[in-house]
């Protein structure tokens, strides 16, 4: 077998940066999202095409749902080597109030704009040029190289859970979710709950007959905005302290009448030092003591579930002592003039999924400001999308080769 580096050097003189940014532009092309009627579907047909026409022949379209398949593609190795998994979600917000053509990859400034060129078809389009550029090398690969690309990250993570169901197998997965380049072994578990406040309706020129639960739900939030302040003291010296917000507060039709129920849903962000039942008992005290101040209320706490993750959307903590952290930081330094570093992640992603439920060693890295993601004017620097694809290539070949 060829010298790792002596390989990847003659694998990088095919490089294209123009192929990379020709395949980013016919992804951001394509919308992909809750609100068209394909959802995913165009998306990963186009895929699909693409790795075929570069003789990648083992891919195959696994629908969830009509107009939901992941795809899965997977060069071979010989068995004798680490597999690794490059992974990368389908769907996108929808553009909503976007102040640039959500689906026109129009270059300016050294940036590449359009929904989703962050979040993350940046990395996905990196991720498919290095498994393009590995087929067309003619390089024997010693582990499997695979490409998942996933429906519905954005809502349940229900292409996750199938791989997951699946019991796909690796042993290392790059998630590609936007982090600056900076390798994520940890995140935050996420926790969407609903508080339902029933009272007593009543004319709106009588409220003194009625018990109007805005009022209640009002203080609820109130009382957990001060919780803020409490839950800085359970800080996680990697994740931070956790939060919680209320992010949806509704009740009442119109102003003439007292309504009889007001609803609150609430984010609920915690470490892997916490317990859900915990989290559940801390709200639930909150609401115990001013039904306490104001019996005049049924409040009830209830998960979320159809609106989350069906296997939770939990916490990511990834021990950094392996062969891909080591892999990616040393690719880093090799094609940046960053120092290279591991973080945690501010947000959720399915590399939890794969850690804690199948056990691969997952990170998540990719190119793009995670502030960046879901913004009106979404963009994403093309040097930072090259050297995502020559550090994707690079470790694909310490890994598997």
């Amino acid at each position: 077998m060829k010298d790792k580096k002596q390989t990847l050097k003659q694998i990088m003189a095919g490089f294209d940066k123009n192929e990379l940014v020709n395949i980013l532009s016919a992804l951001i092309k394509i919308p992909s999202h809750k609100k068209v009627e394909w959802q995913e579907n165009k998306l990963a047909l186009y895929i699909y095409d693409l790795l075929l026409e570069n003789d990648i022949n083992e891919v195959k379209l696994d629908y969830i749902a009509e107009n939901r398949p992941n795809i899965k593609a997977k060069i071979k190795g010989n068995g004798k080597g680490s597999s690794l998994m490059l992974n990368a979600h389908l769907d996108t917000i929808p553009p909503y109030n976007m102040i640039i053509p959500p689906y026109e990859p129009i270059i300016k400034n050294g940036f590449i704009q359009g929904r989703g060129v962050v979040d993350m078809k940046g990395s996905m389009a990196a991720m498919l040029l290095a498994m393009i550029l590995i087929k067309r090398s003619g390089i024997n690969l010693a582990g499997e190289l695979s490409f998942t690309g996933v429906i519905d990250q954005e809502q349940r993570s229900l292409g996750a859970v199938k791989l997951v169901e699946d019991n796909f197998n690796a042993d290392y997965a790059i998630v590609g979710e936007a982090t600056d380049l900076t390798i994520c072994h940890a995140h935050k578990g996420m926790e969407w709950m609903k508080i339902i406040v029933k009272g007593k309706s009543a004319h709106g020129s009588t409220p003194e007959k009625g018990a109007n639960p805005i009022y209640q739900a009002c203080r609820i939030a109130e009382e957990i905005d001060k919780f803020n302040q409490d839950l800085r003291e359970k800080d996680n010296k990697l994740l931070g302290y956790p939060t919680i917000n209320v992010g949806v507060i509704h009740g009442g039709n119109d102003p003439n009448i007292v309504p009889n129920v007001a609803y609150l849903e609430i984010d609920r962000r915690y470490t892997p030092d916490e317990k859900l039942e915990d989290i559940y008992e801390e709200i639930q005290r909150i609401i115990t003591r001013l039904n306490t101040i104001n019996p005049d209320f049924e409040v009830e706490l209830i998960p979320m579930d159809d609106r989350v993750c069906p296997l939770k959307n939990i916490p990511l903590l990834m021990d950094t002592d392996n062969n891909l952290v080591f892999s990616l930081l040393d690719n880093i330094k090799k094609f940046t003039d960053r120092d290279g570093k591991t973080s945690a992640f501010k947000g959720w992603s399915d590399a939890a999924l794969f850690a804690n439920k199948l056990g691969i060693t997952s990170v998540v890295f990719g190119p793009g400001l995670p502030q960046d993601a879901h913004v009106v004017d979404e963009r994403l620097k093309i040097d930072d999308l090259i050297d995502a694809a020559r550090i994707y290539l690079a470790t694909i070949i310490d890994i598997c080769y």
